[in-house]
């Protein structure tokens, strides 16, 4: 049922995704050009010292005594790459005289990074914005208005989200790190691709509460992050459940358009898997707090009491109570 409505919003909404892509195409393009500034002076630096250009000699002299089949320059070239002095070596020294320099390029390339995602964040904020009036009254809220009017929760809201995902991701880049360097290739890339879903669904159930709880109930950050309701707590395992389908679907949708389309169909699935998964959030929010909620203009979602277990018996009483009140009582064909 939720993932059902959530691809129905999805569809319903779909308008959503072009405007996600638009976002992610322009930050990428101004982080790409930042990182770019960082990287660019060094590595110029490093392609122009003696070190390098003696390698790239020695490399291009390899390749060419390997097509022509000449041994003899071949051993040459290849033990003037690889010898004790050799040029690679020399590169080596070079690269580890340029620790300082090296780690500073690191540390602007991950503020770069984190930085995007901040920005990022603030366009999902905003789309949640509108798929929340769309959901709560079936209003339309432009972007620009929608974007203006919660840029401050948003603000808020990406600088706990932005790290926690960070560090989420961090720890699985590191767990499957040491599987691929431990185990065979096989057995490591099956617990990897299984440490990622798991990891990712994990991470979409502790935050996913956070910005419906924001934008819906109008709740401080703080509360949105440690101060779930009991049915919330009850519904942890139901929703990691829906968030573990969900992810491994969007790996297997995205990997197979990447092979069809040459990569091209990516453009549209990648947005498209954010905003299912933002669906998802307020889908599950509305939901587990017992909202109604707008899928299409013809159809609410009015089960009130759908994510409440402890009173789905009394809510079957009373709707059997209602239908035998309006029911008439005949005998015969004659009302009595």
């Amino acid at each position: 049922m939720r993932f059902r409505n959530s691809m129905r919003l999805l569809m319903e909404n779909f308008k959503h995704v072009f405007r996600l892509v638009l976002c992610r195409w322009s930050i990428s393009l101004v982080a790409s050009a930042l990182c770019c500034a960082f990287v660019l002076p060094e590595l110029l630096d490093v392609w122009r010292s003696d070190a390098v250009q003696a390698l790239w000699l020695d490399v291009k002299a390899f390749l060419k005594a390997f097509f022509g089949v000449d041994r003899t320059a071949l051993e040459m070239a290849k033990q003037s790459i690889t010898g004790d002095d050799g040029t690679l070596q020399q590169v080596l020294d070079l690269l580890a005289s340029m620790t300082t320099e090296i780690a500073l390029v690191l540390i602007g390339c991950v503020i770069v990074y984190l930085l995007k995602r901040f920005a990022e964040t603030l366009c999902y904020f905003t789309v949640g914005g509108q798929l929340n009036d769309k959901m709560a009254t079936y209003a339309e809220m432009s972007f620009s208005t929608s974007f203006v009017s919660n840029l401050g929760k948003a603000s808020v809201y990406a600088l706990a989200y932005v790290p926690a995902v960070f560090l989420f991701d961090a720890i699985t880049i590191g767990i499957c790190y040491l599987l691929l360097s431990n185990l065979p290739v096989l057995m490591s890339l099956f617990l990897s691709m299984t440490v990622i879903a798991v990891f990712q669904s994990l991470k979409l159930t502790v935050t996913g509460r956070w910005m419906p709880a924001l934008t819906v109930d109008g709740k401080k950050l703080r509360q949105a992050i440690f101060h779930p309701t009991k049915n919330e707590k009850k519904q942890f395992s139901k929703v990691f459940s829906m968030y573990l389908v969900s992810v491994y679907l969007i790996i297997v949708v995205n990997a197979v358009v990447a092979l069809c389309t040459f990569g091209s169909g990516l453009i549209l699935t990648v947005p498209a898997s954010y905003f299912l998964l933002i669906c998802e959030q307020y889908v599950n929010y509305y939901t587990v707090m017992g909202k109604k909620y707008f899928i299409t203009f013809e159809r609410i979602e009015k089960n009130a009491d759908h994510g409440d277990s402890e009173h789905f018996f009394d809510y079957l009483t009373e709707e059997k109570t209602q239908e035998s009140k309006d029911t008439p009582n005949t005998t015969d064909g004659e009302t009595i």
